[in-house]
Protein backbone atom coordinates (compact mmCIF):
# COMPACT_ATOMS: atom_id res chain seq x y z
CA UNK A 1 0.00 0.00 0.00
CA UNK A 2 1.48 3.46 -1.17
CA UNK A 3 1.38 6.09 1.44
CA UNK A 4 -0.09 8.49 -1.84
CA UNK A 5 -3.08 7.20 -1.77
CA UNK A 6 -3.40 7.84 2.25
CA UNK A 7 -2.93 10.65 1.82
CA UNK A 8 -5.22 11.45 -0.86
CA UNK A 9 -7.81 10.18 1.30
CA UNK A 10 -7.20 12.43 3.83
CA UNK A 11 -7.35 15.71 1.81
CA UNK A 12 -10.36 14.34 0.70
CA UNK A 13 -11.40 14.20 4.34
CA UNK A 14 -10.40 17.65 5.00
CA UNK A 15 -11.64 19.38 1.91
CA UNK A 16 -14.53 17.17 1.15
CA UNK A 17 -14.38 17.11 -2.34
CA UNK A 18 -12.99 15.11 -4.88
CA UNK A 19 -12.21 17.99 -7.27
CA UNK A 20 -10.23 21.05 -4.35
CA UNK A 21 -8.66 17.57 -3.45
CA UNK A 22 -7.21 16.70 -7.06
CA UNK A 23 -6.42 19.90 -7.46
CA UNK A 24 -4.33 20.24 -3.84
CA UNK A 25 -2.77 16.89 -4.48
CA UNK A 26 -1.38 17.94 -7.96
CA UNK A 27 -3.70 15.23 -9.87
CA UNK A 28 -6.24 15.18 -12.29
CA UNK A 29 -9.60 13.97 -11.31
CA UNK A 30 -9.90 10.90 -13.46
CA UNK A 31 -6.40 10.36 -11.75
CA UNK A 32 -7.75 10.84 -8.25
CA UNK A 33 -10.86 8.60 -8.90
CA UNK A 34 -8.77 5.67 -10.05
CA UNK A 35 -6.48 6.08 -6.91
CA UNK A 36 -9.32 5.90 -4.69
CA UNK A 37 -10.80 2.68 -6.49
CA UNK A 38 -7.33 1.09 -6.35
CA UNK A 39 -7.53 1.60 -2.62
CA UNK A 40 -10.81 0.31 -2.14
CA UNK A 41 -9.81 -3.17 -4.05
CA UNK A 42 -6.76 -3.06 -1.65
CA UNK A 43 -8.66 -2.94 1.53
CA UNK A 44 -11.51 -4.69 0.61
CA UNK A 45 -13.50 -2.16 1.41
CA UNK A 46 -16.42 0.24 0.41
CA UNK A 47 -15.28 3.70 1.55
CA UNK A 48 -16.92 6.28 -0.79
CA UNK A 49 -20.98 6.27 -1.52
CA UNK A 50 -20.91 6.74 -5.35
CA UNK A 51 -24.64 7.12 -5.10
CA UNK A 52 -23.62 10.86 -4.35
CA UNK A 53 -22.10 12.77 -7.01
CA UNK A 54 -19.61 13.73 -6.36
CA UNK A 55 -18.96 10.53 -3.90
CA UNK A 56 -19.15 10.92 -0.34
CA UNK A 57 -16.99 9.12 2.21
CA UNK A 58 -19.15 6.38 4.03
CA UNK A 59 -18.65 5.95 8.27
CA UNK A 60 -16.08 3.44 7.20
CA UNK A 61 -14.25 5.60 4.71
CA UNK A 62 -13.86 8.41 7.45
CA UNK A 63 -12.49 6.10 10.35
CA UNK A 64 -10.18 4.63 7.80
CA UNK A 65 -9.35 8.13 6.82
CA UNK A 66 -8.71 9.30 10.34
CA UNK A 67 -6.46 5.79 11.17
CA UNK A 68 -4.67 6.82 7.83
CA UNK A 69 -3.20 10.01 9.48
CA UNK A 70 -1.38 8.21 12.30
CA UNK A 71 -0.18 6.35 9.69
CA UNK A 72 1.42 9.33 7.60
CA UNK A 73 3.14 10.54 10.59
CA UNK A 74 4.67 7.62 11.24
CA UNK A 75 6.04 7.23 7.72
CA UNK A 76 6.63 10.70 7.78
CA UNK A 77 8.65 10.35 10.96
CA UNK A 78 10.58 7.47 9.65
CA UNK A 79 11.96 9.54 6.57
CA UNK A 80 12.74 12.35 9.00
CA UNK A 81 14.98 9.74 10.95
CA UNK A 82 16.42 8.17 7.76
CA UNK A 83 17.22 10.86 6.41
CA UNK A 84 18.82 13.12 9.44
CA UNK A 85 21.62 15.31 8.39
CA UNK A 86 22.13 13.23 4.92
CA UNK A 87 20.80 16.66 3.06
CA UNK A 88 19.24 16.35 -0.20
CA UNK A 89 19.27 13.28 -2.58
CA UNK A 90 17.20 12.66 -5.78
CA UNK A 91 16.57 14.53 -8.75
CA UNK A 92 14.94 18.25 -8.50
CA UNK A 93 13.28 20.23 -10.90
CA UNK A 94 13.48 24.25 -10.52
CA UNK A 95 11.81 26.86 -11.98
CA UNK A 96 13.56 30.82 -11.72
CA UNK A 97 11.96 34.18 -13.21
CA UNK A 98 13.80 35.92 -15.54
CA UNK A 99 15.90 38.35 -13.16
CA UNK A 100 15.94 35.39 -10.13
CA UNK A 101 17.66 33.58 -12.85
CA UNK A 102 20.18 36.43 -13.56
CA UNK A 103 20.71 37.07 -10.34
CA UNK A 104 20.47 33.94 -8.20
CA UNK A 105 21.00 31.01 -10.12
CA UNK A 106 24.74 31.08 -11.05
CA UNK A 107 25.30 31.12 -7.44
CA UNK A 108 22.70 28.31 -6.46
CA UNK A 109 24.32 26.00 -9.06
CA UNK A 110 27.88 26.51 -7.82
CA UNK A 111 26.57 25.96 -3.51
CA UNK A 112 24.19 23.14 -4.32
CA UNK A 113 27.49 21.07 -6.06
CA UNK A 114 29.71 21.57 -2.87
CA UNK A 115 26.52 21.57 -0.20
CA UNK A 116 24.25 18.49 -1.53
CA UNK A 117 26.57 16.21 -3.77
CA UNK A 118 23.59 13.76 -3.33
CA UNK A 119 21.24 16.01 -5.02
CA UNK A 120 21.20 16.49 -8.49
CA UNK A 121 18.99 19.58 -10.10
CA UNK A 122 17.60 20.83 -13.69
CA UNK A 123 16.31 24.43 -14.23
CA UNK A 124 14.23 26.30 -16.11
CA UNK A 125 12.96 30.05 -16.33
CA UNK A 126 9.72 31.55 -17.19
CA UNK A 127 7.23 33.77 -16.08
CA UNK A 128 5.93 33.97 -12.70
CA UNK A 129 2.62 32.46 -13.58
CA UNK A 130 3.83 29.80 -15.73
CA UNK A 131 6.36 28.37 -13.28
CA UNK A 132 3.23 28.56 -10.57
CA UNK A 133 0.85 26.53 -12.84
CA UNK A 134 3.61 24.09 -13.63
CA UNK A 135 3.96 23.68 -9.44
CA UNK A 136 0.67 23.17 -8.99
CA UNK A 137 0.70 20.73 -11.79
CA UNK A 138 3.85 18.78 -10.55
CA UNK A 139 6.19 19.90 -13.41
CA UNK A 140 8.44 21.17 -10.92
CA UNK A 141 9.06 20.43 -7.18
CA UNK A 142 9.85 24.41 -6.83
CA UNK A 143 9.81 27.62 -8.07
CA UNK A 144 11.66 31.07 -7.70
CA UNK A 145 8.59 33.45 -8.37
CA UNK A 146 7.52 36.82 -7.36
CA UNK A 147 4.76 37.15 -4.77
CA UNK A 148 1.30 37.78 -5.83
CA UNK A 149 -1.66 38.20 -4.09
CA UNK A 150 -4.07 35.60 -3.96
CA UNK A 151 -2.22 33.07 -6.77
CA UNK A 152 -2.20 29.63 -6.29
CA UNK A 153 -3.21 29.57 -2.59
CA UNK A 154 -3.10 25.41 -2.66
CA UNK A 155 0.65 25.61 -2.36
CA UNK A 156 3.24 27.00 -0.02
CA UNK A 157 5.19 29.71 -0.24
CA UNK A 158 8.40 30.65 1.77
CA UNK A 159 9.93 34.27 1.84
CA UNK A 160 13.56 34.59 0.12
CA UNK A 161 14.08 38.13 0.04
CA UNK A 162 11.69 41.67 -0.18
CA UNK A 163 13.08 43.83 -2.68
CA UNK A 164 12.51 47.86 -2.63
CA UNK A 165 10.84 49.33 -6.09
CA UNK A 166 13.07 51.71 -7.70
CA UNK A 167 12.65 54.50 -10.72
CA UNK A 168 15.01 54.19 -13.70
CA UNK A 169 15.32 57.46 -15.50
CA UNK A 170 17.51 58.92 -18.63
CA UNK A 171 20.29 60.77 -17.23
CA UNK A 172 19.30 63.53 -19.46
CA UNK A 173 16.12 64.06 -17.29
CA UNK A 174 17.52 63.54 -14.06
CA UNK A 175 16.50 67.08 -13.35
CA UNK A 176 12.90 66.41 -13.65
CA UNK A 177 10.39 66.18 -11.29
CA UNK A 178 9.22 62.15 -10.92
CA UNK A 179 5.61 63.49 -10.96
CA UNK A 180 6.17 65.42 -14.31
CA UNK A 181 7.80 62.63 -15.83
CA UNK A 182 4.76 60.95 -17.27
CA UNK A 183 3.66 63.62 -19.22
CA UNK A 184 7.30 64.40 -20.89
CA UNK A 185 8.57 60.60 -21.49
CA UNK A 186 6.65 57.33 -22.54
CA UNK A 187 6.77 54.82 -19.40
CA UNK A 188 8.53 51.89 -20.13
CA UNK A 189 6.15 48.97 -18.26
CA UNK A 190 7.75 45.60 -17.94
CA UNK A 191 5.28 42.72 -18.98
CA UNK A 192 1.65 44.11 -16.78
CA UNK A 193 0.89 40.47 -16.21
CA UNK A 194 3.77 39.12 -14.63
CA UNK A 195 4.08 39.76 -10.41
CA UNK A 196 6.29 42.32 -11.52
CA UNK A 197 4.03 43.85 -13.87
CA UNK A 198 1.24 43.50 -11.51
CA UNK A 199 2.98 45.29 -8.77
CA UNK A 200 4.17 48.67 -11.43
CA UNK A 201 0.81 48.77 -12.82
CA UNK A 202 -0.41 49.14 -8.94
CA UNK A 203 2.14 51.87 -8.10
CA UNK A 204 0.70 53.86 -11.64
CA UNK A 205 -2.78 53.57 -10.17
CA UNK A 206 -1.80 55.85 -6.98
CA UNK A 207 -0.38 58.40 -9.64
CA UNK A 208 -0.78 60.01 -12.71
CA UNK A 209 -1.19 57.84 -15.91
CA UNK A 210 1.47 58.21 -18.30
CA UNK A 211 0.52 59.47 -21.96
CA UNK A 212 2.25 56.77 -23.86
CA UNK A 213 3.38 53.21 -22.46
CA UNK A 214 5.69 51.12 -23.86
CA UNK A 215 5.27 47.25 -22.79
CA UNK A 216 8.37 44.79 -23.31
CA UNK A 217 8.76 41.42 -21.84
CA UNK A 218 12.48 41.58 -20.75
CA UNK A 219 14.02 43.78 -17.89
CA UNK A 220 17.25 43.95 -19.67
CA UNK A 221 15.12 45.32 -22.69
CA UNK A 222 12.78 48.08 -20.38
CA UNK A 223 16.71 49.02 -19.37
CA UNK A 224 18.63 49.25 -22.60
CA UNK A 225 15.51 51.68 -23.49
CA UNK A 226 16.11 53.95 -20.53
CA UNK A 227 19.72 53.94 -21.35
CA UNK A 228 18.80 55.49 -25.07
CA UNK A 229 16.63 57.94 -23.09
CA UNK A 230 13.43 56.45 -24.93
CA UNK A 231 11.60 56.27 -21.29
CA UNK A 232 11.77 55.92 -17.86
CA UNK A 233 11.01 52.16 -15.85
CA UNK A 234 9.71 50.97 -12.34
CA UNK A 235 11.52 47.81 -11.83
CA UNK A 236 12.77 45.96 -8.49
CA UNK A 237 16.09 48.19 -7.31
CA UNK A 238 18.40 45.16 -7.74
CA UNK A 239 17.42 44.63 -11.62
CA UNK A 240 18.25 47.84 -11.55
CA UNK A 241 21.54 48.20 -10.17
CA UNK A 242 22.53 44.96 -12.71
CA UNK A 243 21.86 46.95 -15.33
CA UNK A 244 22.74 50.75 -14.65
CA UNK A 245 25.31 52.95 -16.44
CA UNK A 246 26.14 56.26 -16.41
CA UNK A 247 23.27 56.94 -18.89
CA UNK A 248 20.93 56.22 -16.08
CA UNK A 249 19.60 58.29 -13.35
CA UNK A 250 18.19 55.66 -10.33
CA UNK A 251 15.51 57.23 -7.66
CA UNK A 252 15.63 55.19 -4.89
CA UNK A 253 12.61 56.14 -2.93
CA UNK A 254 10.27 57.17 -5.16
CA UNK A 255 8.36 54.42 -4.74
CA UNK A 256 8.55 54.09 -0.65
CA UNK A 257 6.78 51.19 0.67
CA UNK A 258 6.40 49.54 -2.36
CA UNK A 259 8.49 46.67 -2.74
CA UNK A 260 9.02 42.89 -4.54
CA UNK A 261 8.22 39.50 -2.59
CA UNK A 262 10.84 36.89 -4.01
CA UNK A 263 9.49 33.54 -2.74
CA UNK A 264 9.92 29.81 -3.26
CA UNK A 265 6.55 27.98 -4.03
CA UNK A 266 6.37 24.11 -3.18
CA UNK A 267 3.95 21.84 -3.06
CA UNK A 268 2.08 21.80 0.42
CA UNK A 269 2.10 17.84 0.74
CA UNK A 270 4.52 15.83 3.26
CA UNK A 271 7.17 14.67 0.67
CA UNK A 272 7.71 18.18 0.00
CA UNK A 273 7.92 19.22 4.06
CA UNK A 274 10.92 16.84 4.15
CA UNK A 275 13.32 18.61 1.99
CA UNK A 276 11.82 22.07 1.72
CA UNK A 277 13.74 23.62 4.82
CA UNK A 278 16.97 22.02 3.27
CA UNK A 279 16.23 23.39 -0.21
CA UNK A 280 15.20 27.00 0.96
CA UNK A 281 18.30 27.41 2.79
CA UNK A 282 20.56 26.98 -0.03
CA UNK A 283 18.17 29.62 -2.17
CA UNK A 284 18.86 32.04 0.59
CA UNK A 285 21.87 31.39 0.77
CA UNK A 286 22.62 32.34 -3.01
CA UNK A 287 19.97 35.35 -3.20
Amino acid sequence: MQTRALETLVRILQVQSFSEAAQLQNMTLSALSMQMKALEAELDAELFDRSFRPPRLTPLGRKVAEQAKGVISAVDALHDLSSAGAGLSGAFKLGFIQSASARILPKFVTLAGEREPRATFRYSSNLSEVLTEQVVQGQLDAAIVTRVEGAAQCLHADLIASEPMGLAVPMGQSHMRVEHLPQHMPFIHFRPSTGIGKLIAASLGAGVSPKNTLVLDSIEACMECVKEGVGYTVLPLPDIRRYEDARVHVVENALEGLTRDLVMLTRDDSQAQRWRPRLLSLVRSAA
